[in-house]
């Protein structure tokens, strides 16, 4: 027992010995932590639109089990510090927003999800199409556009079924789109 105490004691001494820096108030760090993606299929996503200086250019990077795709976007060359939606754009058209990001001072984003149904996480217009199975789309399109809504919620669900949707946007009412994948994700065999 007196040995495990001292192990304890040294750990924690140890401890604050790292965490002293003299006057300095403790600050938050920065960590950025690296998804392993060695057994994710990779697609990836284009300029929407030819632009002057460097394009927009990124990845989805997916992996699909149980009827489910876990996802990660990443893009560069965006504009800094303004909101973009991710969207899965089905084979009949249908668009669901399933994420909104705010990119880095660099212009850089990042952002993770896993569907396991089709449905809006962000708020939408009135257009907002019903939740259903992942494999009913058959294959999806990514793209990736500028999220010109406001802050707050919307409620936009006339049968009161789900909750309202958050709206976490740039508030100008821009919704272009930046990054478009080339070819679908198959979904449904």
């Amino acid at each position: 027992m007196t040995l495990v105490r001292g192990v304890a004691a040294l750990a924690l001494i140890a401890l604050v010995a790292a965490c002293t820096g003299g006057d300095d108030p403790l600050v938050a760090k920065t960590v950025t932590i690296v998804p392993d993606l060695t057994s994710y299929n990779t697609m990836p996503l284009t300029a929407a639109k030819p632009t002057t200086g460097e394009e927009p250019a990124g990845t989805f990077d997916y992996l699909i089990v149980d009827g489910a795709i876990d996802w990660y976007v990443f893009a560069t060359h965006l504009q800094p510090e303004r909101a973009y939606r991710v969207l899965l754009t089905a084979a009949d058209g249908k668009e669901y927003a399933i994420a909104s990001r705010r990119t880095a001072a660099d212009g850089s984003l990042g952002a993770h999800g896993v569907e396991t149904a089709l449905m809006n996480r962000q708020c939408v217009g009135s257009e907002d199409p019903s939740r259903r199975p992942l494999e009913s789309a058959k294959s999806l399109h990514v793209s990736v556009k500028s999220d010109g809504s406001s802050r707050g919620a919307s409620g936009n669900d006339m049968l009161g079924s789900r909750s309202a949707l958050p709206c976490g946007g740039n508030g100008d009412g821009v919704f272009d789109y930046v990054l478009r994948s080339p070819d679908s994700v198959r979904v449904a065999p």
